[in-house]
């Protein structure tokens, strides 16, 4: 018969990696608008993790971080020593919503988190 206590722990255990597991997965992807603030050298920056509170509290601060930096490989550098690739980058343009563009008003990143560097 199996002690009780070791079943407990067991159970316990097996929860405690169920739970590593999904905080692991909680930002996988990251998504980073950069835009150019008006009238100055300065990127306004928001990031999106996902909709969970967790994920939208980390959103704002990256978004906090990055916001007025000069440099878009500054944003790059920052993620990648945070263990994130960046899989695809799109463009933003003034109109493009409405069927013209204008111009580039932003770039976006996504990002995937590489957990394969440890």
């Amino acid at each position: 018969m199996i002690d009780k206590s070791i079943l407990l722990i067991t159970v316990a255990f097996l929860f405690s990696l169920d739970l590593f597991a999904q905080d692991k997965d909680e930002f996988s992807y990251a998504c980073i608008l950069v835009e150019n603030k008006s009238f100055s050298k300065k990127l306004n920056v928001r990031v999106d993790f996902g909709d969970s509170p967790e994920q939208i509290e980390a959103g704002k601060e990256y978004s906090e971080l990055f916001s007025n930096k000069k440099s878009v490989a500054a944003i790059l550098n920052y993620m990648v020593k945070n263990r994130f690739e960046l899989v695809e980058t799109l463009s933003v343009t003034d109109g493009s919503y409405e069927g013209t563009s204008s111009g580039t008003s932003g770039i976006i990143f996504i990002m995937k988190r590489n957990d394969n560097d440890k």
